[in-house]
């Protein structure tokens, strides 16, 4: 069993060593040191300590593989990387391998002592605004190991890890599922993710934007019409479930269609066949619907402004999308996947990979993100297009992010 407040501080630097100790034994923490990190695990082995603040750079072994060794004792110990060369490659190698947060020498106490009370759950980094902008981690204890299979959803918060888990989950089932989030969180994403793993993968991914069109012309869209030789249509049109026959239909803001269509959709659901607009033979629908909505579903049901019936028949599987606000540890994750993505697609052969100088990554983490993924994509790419290099400096970064 952990002790309550154990740190191990572990750096080559005696200054270094006695500069932390001093710092955290003026609190309540049981504070240790080592300078040798090979002997790092014995300590660790001895004493259980909660948390280990390690350098990065030591020798015979760094900050990086003494994480590692960390994280096989017991991956319940929380890890904080101190380092004088921090960078955006630092703490996407940190976040995977499983550190809670880093320090850049030289930090100051209260930096220090920030992260040593996050650590220990004294401070909720989600509705923290003004935490270090070099923190990447936050994951708690119970973090689940992260699993081979969709890395391309980006994040190493306990939110998204959730959200990993879910989708694996998931996907080889033939349940409906409603994807719920503030838009640009990335619902559609998901719902790709979902069917990529699906027996449906190799049909088709539909999409139906219910927002876009006015109801008549979202019902033809969706199941179709009959030829109507009054207005010189001679042959029928194919709608969205035909379309999707095999595969799935993805209804983006479903809370947008009318109550009328509503009806049509789930008998036509619940009962595995539909009518073309005009028609009168009912056609097969073997597809599998997944349907997101910004807006509270529920809320609507009870205010009678959504079908209860459908709203059962979508919620089987519930998902619920985080917005980027409440997971900044995933901010430079998400900024270095974005960056190194629009530069392959500019050069095609990437030399070197991208960097995002610590200025900017302070930046990027001040800000609230109301349009959440899409506009930090948005940000970085456009930094991306303005860089001369693959370096994204402040000055690269648009106005709203400089005035907070």
């Amino acid at each position: 069993m952990n002790g309550p407040g154990k740190i191990l501080v572990v750096d080559d630097e005696p200054d270094a060593l006695e500069n932390c100790r001093r710092i955290l034994s003026r609190h309540r923490y049981d504070c240790f040191v080592e300078a040798d990190p090979s002997r790092a695990i014995g300590v660790i082995e001895r004493e259980h300590p909660r948390l280990v603040l390690t350098d990065l750079r030591m020798p015979t072994l760094d900050g990086i593989s003494l994480l590692k060794a960390i994280k096989r004792v017991d991956p319940g110990i929380q890890v904080v990387l101190l380092t004088a060369y921090a960078s955006i490659q630092t703490a996407v190698t940190s976040m995977r391998c499983g550190a809670f947060d880093y320090l850049v020498k030289p930090f100051t106490s209260a930096e220090l002592e920030g992260v040593v009370r996050r650590a220990f759950g004294e401070i909720d980094p989600a509705v923290e605004p003004d935490r270090s902008p070099l923190a990447v981690g936050g994951q708690g204890p119970a973090r689940a190991p992260e699993r081979p299979a969709l890395k391309e959803i980006i994040g190493a918060s306990p939110s998204l890890c959730a959200v990993r888990e879910l989708v694996a989950r998931v996907a080889p089932t033939e349940a409906a599922a409603l994807i719920m989030g503030e838009g640009g969180t990335g619902k559609e994403f998901i719902a790709r993710a979902i069917h990529a793993r699906s027996a449906r993968a190799r049909r088709a991914f539909v999409p139906l934007d219910c927002l876009a069109a006015m109801e008549t012309a979202l019902e033809a869209e969706l199941f179709g019409c009959e030829p109507q030789p009054s207005l010189s249509e001679t042959r029928a049109t194919p709608g969205l479930f035909e379309l999707a026959d095999g595969g799935t239909l993805f209804l983006d803001e479903v809370a947008g269609l009318s109550l009328r269509l509503q009806a049509k959709l789930f008998r036509a659901l619940k009962e595995q066949r539909f009518r073309k607009v005009g028609g009168t033979r009912f056609m097969p629908a073997d597809v599998r619907v997944i349907a997101s909505s910004t807006q509270d579903v529920h809320r609507a049901a009870g205010a009678g402004e959504f079908r209860q019936d459908l709203l059962a028949y979508l919620t089987v599987i519930p998902i619920t999308l985080p917005p980027l606000r409440v997971r900044r540890e995933d901010i430079v994750l998400l900024a270095h996947e974005f960056l190194q993505a629009f530069l392959r697609r500019k050069r095609k052969v990437l030399p070197q990979e991208g960097v995002v100088t610590l200025e900017a990554i302070a930046l990027l983490h001040r800000y609230s993100w109301p349009g959440n993924v899409r506009e930090l994509q948005h940000v970085i790419e456009r930094a991306a297009a303005l860089s001369e290099s693959v370096v994204i400096h402040v000055e690269h970064l648009p106005d709203r992010l400089h005035h907070l």
